[in-house]
């Protein structure tokens, strides 16, 4: 489920962020993540100025790929909060990202947390 708003308690906005992710997972539609598409905003880290950073990171984090895959979303999230915020703290993300995003890990933050734990990386 969605954890921040307007996703929470809006079902039109729900959808429309759902369909979003849908559209930037690069996978055909018939290997799409099996479970669907929701954010917690930044997870760790407060939603501010630069939610909207986290919320198009969790797209790719949902979705999944390859490590190669995974370094890019990051490195945009590190820009995008660099850019609304400050570089530091675009750093500071970046970090809690690399570390705690790993897909083997139990969270739900996880890289392709839209499918089953702990898928890892694709080849590809």
């Amino acid at each position: 489920m969605h954890t921040i708003e307007p996703y929470r308690g809006d079902p039109a906005a729900a959808r429309e962020v759902e369909e979003s992710a849908d559209r930037a997972c690069p996978r055909p539609a018939s290997d799409r993540p099996p479970h669907r598409f929701t954010t917690d905003g930044c997870s760790m880290f407060p939603d501010d100025g630069w939610v909207g950073c986290c919320v198009e990171h969790d797209f790719d984090y949902w979705c999944g790929g390859s490590s190669n895959d995974r370094s890019q979303a990051d490195e945009r999230l590190r820009q995008c909060v660099a850019e609304k915020e400050s570089p530091a703290l675009g750093w500071l993300m970046w970090a809690g990202v690399r570390v705690s995003g790993i897909p083997w890990s139990p969270f739900p933050w996880r890289w392709a947390y839209g499918w089953d734990c702990c898928r890892g990386y694709d080849s590809r």
